[in-house]
Parts: C-alpha cells; structure tokens; sequence
C-alpha cells in the first residue's frame, strides 16, 4: 500500500500561505475570507452522467447561501444539448442570468442515459440550441478578464478541452494577454476532478488525452485534485425525489438512475472544494505534481515546492453526502419582489 502524505491544521495554513495565497480565494484547501463569495466558474460535460446536474445544484445552493458568485458554466461536451440543459438548471434555481458557454462546433450526440435533451426539452430556459452559446473560450476570456487578479476559482468536472484550448487562446480584443498569461493573472485555483492517486486511471483524462496533458502538466496556478477514489464512496441523488417535479436536477437523476436511486458524486466534491475548501470532510495531500501521460494515465510526484495536491478523505463517506444532499435539495431562493 502507497503511504500518503497529509496536511493538517497548522501546517496545511502554513503551506497554504506559502505556496498558495489567492486573493478572494484563499490557501488550497481553505474557506474563502468570512462573507466574500467565491467567484466561481463551472467547466461541465453535463450529457452522460447525472453528477454533473448534482454538480451544478450544489453551486446554485452555495449562491443562494451567500458563499458562491457563479460567473458561468462552461460545456466541455459537442453534444447541442448540453447548454440548454445547464440553461434549463441555472433558470429553475432563478439563475438564468449567468452564462453558459459551449464547446463548437456542436453535435448530435445524445447519451445512452440521455438526460440533457429532455431537460432543453422539457423545462423553461432560453437558450434552445448549443449552437447559439457563447463560445466558451470566449466566454471564459471575458469573464476572466473582467474579474480581479487571481479572484476567480475554476472547478473543472469533465473533459479538459475547454482549459486547454483557454491556455493556448491567442491576445484578443478582450485582453492582450495569452491564455495562459491570462489564467496566471486572474485564476486563484482550479479544483478538478479527474484523475486517481497517486496514480492509475480515469475517465475525464480519458476523453481527450492531449487535453488533459496539456491542461493538467502546465496549468499555471494552484490546482487540488479529486479522484476517482473519493466520489466512488459518495452516494447521493435519492432524496431529490422529495423535490419538485419542475426540479430539473430530479428529473435528470430519474433518467439516470432512477427515481430514490443514489449515485456516485465525483462533481460534487469538486465543487464544494471551489465553494468550501477542505471544511472538514476532507484533507490534502502533500505538496506535488500531478504528471498526465499521452494516453491519459496520471501519475503523482511529491515535490515539497509543488503548488499542487490532490484530496484525501477524512470523514465518512455518509457524512460528505449528507452535506451535498442537503445542499443539492435545497429549495431556490425565492425571487426578490420587483
């Protein structure tokens, strides 16, 4: 068995302070500074697996809790209903102001367990079609561009297309930084799921290798990583039975799963990581370096300098899932009157 490093207390604020600092964000693994909302930006396949519904659930909870600003929800999937189907979430939680982006060109694909089409299809929203989404790189260089010095958190939950091809994004109108001068600038951290550890493999590195090689080996700012190995144990989905039928989020885990089914939680946790740091439920590894092969497989190197680590449970899975459940059941903040 592979011994883990782990940090703890002192010494993870230490290294956080250290390593990590970010404004507006705080160290790896903390809280963000008492009542300043986490600026916070989704990268999402929403398309196969029904987390990435939960995902989303749990960011919009955070915000009407006051801890999260969603500035948007990138699309990291062709399929064109994808953002209509994060669309048709932001609006049901009364968000559908924020913006969602889309990987173009888009396509017709639909998963076995579709759930994204019936939900562009059965729930109000706006946006009908991915095709007529912001791109999302383009969205993601004027979102960042718009946002403070090192303010903003990425929680990453699918593929890494998008974050590579911000990296390798040319100076525009917007900014006449790079992409990656961009994200050096204005990105706190980047929480991503994907990956095992401290080494194996895993679907979301999967899906576009060369992505994930080039997002995961030279992403320019603190990243915590959660694996595989941490959502399998989660499960939850089984009380959003209790819930609306005009909840979309629902509707999606009924497709998926079944209804008063639970399901594995890889997206949640990397959002509430973005959202709350470590907050108990979890601990981090020691400082390192996450290193992404051509043919996706991951593997870790400790580096005492690294500014990277990936998450260690340190709470029993029940007790993780009960904070997401409570908070992927969370009724939307009534709107303010007029």
């Amino acid at each position: 068995m592979t011994r883990r490093r782990r940090i703890t207390g002192a010494l993870a604020v230490a290294i956080g302070v250290s390593t990590l600092m970010l404004t507006g964000a705080g160290p790896a693994g903390a809280a963000p500074p008492t009542g300043a909302p986490v600026r916070l930006i989704v990268d999402t396949d929403l398309f196969s697996d029904a987390d990435d519904a939960g995902a989303l659930a749990v960011a919009h909870a955070l915000q009407d809790q006051g801890g999260v600003r969603l500035l948007g929800v990138m699309v990291n999937s062709r399929s064109r209903w994808g953002a209509p189907a994060v669309d048709a979430i932001n609006t049901w939680y009364g968000h559908g102001d924020v913006p969602v982006g889309a990987l173009k060109p888009v396509d017709d694909s639909v998963a076995a367990q579709d759930y994204a089409r019936p939900l562009a299809r059965e729930f109000p929203h706006n946006l009908a079609d991915g095709a007529r989404a912001p791109e999302a790189v383009g969205l993601y260089r004027r979102l960042l561009a718009a946002q403070p010095d090192h303010g903003v958190v990425i929680a990453a939950i699918g593929a890494e297309t998008n974050l590579a091809d911000l990296l390798d994004s040319p100076a525009d109108a917007v900014s006449s930084l790079t992409g990656r001068q961009l994200v050096a600038r204005k990105v706190g951290r980047l929480v991503l799921m994907g990956g095992r550890y401290p080494q194996g493999r895993e679907s979301n590195f999967l899906m576009d290798p060369s992505a994930a090689v080039r997002a995961v080996n030279d992403w320019p700012t603190p990243v915590i990583f959660s694996g595989f190995e941490i959502g399998v144990e989660i499960q939850t989905g089984s009380t959003l039975a209790r819930t609306p039928t005009t909840n979309p989020v629902r509707r999606a885990y009924e497709i998926y799963a079944g209804a008063g089914v639970d399901r594995a939680s890889w997206d949640q946790t990397a959002v509430h990581v973005a959202a709350k740091g470590t907050a108990g439920l979890f601990e981090l590894s020691g400082a390192g370096r996450n290193t992404v092969a051509p043919d996706g497989a991951n593997t870790w190197t400790a580096a005492p300098d690294g500014t990277q680590h990936y998450l260690v449970a340190a709470a029993p899975p029940s007790t993780v899932a009960d904070r997401l459940q409570a908070l992927m059941v969370q009724a939307p903040r009534p709107a303010s009157p007029a």
